[in-house]
């Protein structure tokens, strides 16, 4: 009898299980978690509005929701056209790197150190050189940036190139604030550095991608 009832919870659960995939639970879950992670511009225009007013940010750019990692919060952009990925990151502080310091050697090594301590990609990167410095003008606000190139640790012989900008603005309110960690919380009034950091293998990495995401932001009424 009992292993007959056994035999009768089996035929029951891969019934569900079965009626779980012919409906379509995977995709239906699937919906769920991207709905969350990558809610309409709308929604996010409210939640991460101390990043920038995204309202003329192209539809080819999909964001999605931001992360806490550490002490930085990351909101994360996909070109969707090439799948080119930048991150807007919350470094917490104007201290760790500052829009003065691209206008000084401190950046060569800043981009190292931040490089290393943001962890944004999968492999790290070393012998980093900039390329290039120069200024985006955004509607508002103007965005100075370095372009670089760098060598793969894990395969020193493939080229990686990159763009690191900053700007300055000033947490929106206690909502945003709250996302947060509670080591590092800020008051509301208080203004901190975001970066924007791309990087893609050397003839794969397009600067215009970057600089057109940071032209079509909104710095105006934030700071």
């Amino acid at each position: 009898m009992g292993c007959l009832r056994g035999i009768f919870r089996i035929i029951i659960i891969i019934l569900i299980v079965a009626g779980f995939f012919y409906f379509g639970g995977p995709a239906f879950i699937k919906e769920k978690i991207e709905s969350y992670t990558s809610p309409s511009k709308e929604v996010l225009m409210y939640e991460e509005k101390d990043f920038g007013n995204i309202i003329n940010v192209s539809d080819e750019y999909k964001f999605q929701r931001s992360i806490t990692i550490g002490k930085y919060r990351k909101l994360l952009v996909t070109y969707a056209p090439t799948g080119q990925k930048i991150s807007l990151i919350d470094i917490g502080d104007t201290t760790t790197l500052s829009q003065t310091d691209f206008y000084s050697t401190k950046i060569d090594l800043k981009l190292y150190q931040l490089l290393d301590s943001v962890k944004n990609y999968s492999v790290g990167i070393q012998d980093i050189e900039i390329t290039e410095r120069g200024t985006i003008l955004a509607k508002g606000k103007i965005v100075p940036y370095v372009n670089f190139s760098a060598k793969l640790k894990i395969l020193p012989l493939i080229t990686v190139k990159g763009t690191l900008a900053a700007y300055n603005t000033k947490n929106a309110d206690d909502g945003i604030v709250a996302k947060v960690s509670k080591a590092i919380r800020q008051n509301k009034e208080d203004t901190t550095t975001k970066i924007v950091i791309s990087a893609k293998l050397f003839n794969t990495y397009n600067f215009e991608v970057t600089r057109n995401l940071i032209k079509s932001i909104s710095f105006i009424g934030i700071n």
